[in-house]
């Protein structure tokens, strides 16, 4: 989870007031920003959660990232060159969130320290995870990955037949790949019998050799 940043209801109030911020309540799978929108303000989730949400190669939506209570978007893009969102925005689950816009953002950063280091955190972690996820991508292809990601699993489990500790679709949040992809990587491992699977448990038939 990324660095929380947090309001009490008082803070809040006040801002609101001042005309710098807005409460906004969403209803689940209500899409609250379009791929290429100009991002205008800095959104904190009161409750609920909000998804980030991108195309893969077939142009049917996945999820890349989910923010719970406390995480915020768009602190990214409200002080860059580039102010559009390179994914579209939409409630997860029925959602609050609170909407700071730049000048209240730029005011905050001035007048108390704690929420300019807590930004510079969030930005920096970010960086910090698009660069391990773009590294993990281009040093690894979709079956390196899978195979690899596999073998640790039998290990850790101490068996060729191994259960998958999430979704098909968080383990390619995980790994970094389309939920699709992800899927057919699987299918065309298992017609190439190098394992089998029903569910969750996925059975190696070969050494995973990447």
């Amino acid at each position: 989870m990324q660095e929380a940043l947090w309001f009490d209801d008082s803070e809040c109030e006040a801002f609101i007031k001042s005309g710098e911020a807005r409460i906004a309540v969403y209803e689940k799978d209500r899409i609250i920003a379009l791929q290429g929108d100009v991002c205008t303000t800095l959104d904190i989730v009161r409750s609920g959660s909000l998804a980030m949400q991108s195309l893969d190669e077939e142009g049917r939506l996945f999820t890349a990232h989910v923010l719970s209570v406390g995480e915020s978007c768009g602190a990214t893009l409200l002080f860059g060159s580039a102010h559009t969102y390179v994914m579209q925005v939409v409630a997860h689950t029925p959602c609050t969130i609170l909407r700071l816009k730049k000048s209240l953002v730029l005011r905050l950063c001035e007048e108390r320290r704690e929420i300019l280091l807590a930004l510079l955190r969030i930005i920096s972690d970010r960086a910090h995870h698009l660069s391990t996820v773009v590294n993990r991508i281009s040093t690894l292809s979709l079956r390196e990955s899978l195979l690899s990601y596999l073998h640790h699993l039998s290990r850790e489990q101490r068996s060729t037949s191994v259960v998958l500790p999430t979704t098909k679709k968080d383990l390619a949040e995980r790994l970094g790949f389309a939920r699709t992809s992800v899927s057919r990587g699987l299918a065309v491992l298992r017609e190439e019998g190098v394992l089998s699977y029903e569910g969750r448990r996925v059975t190696l038939h070969t050494s995973p050799s990447i």
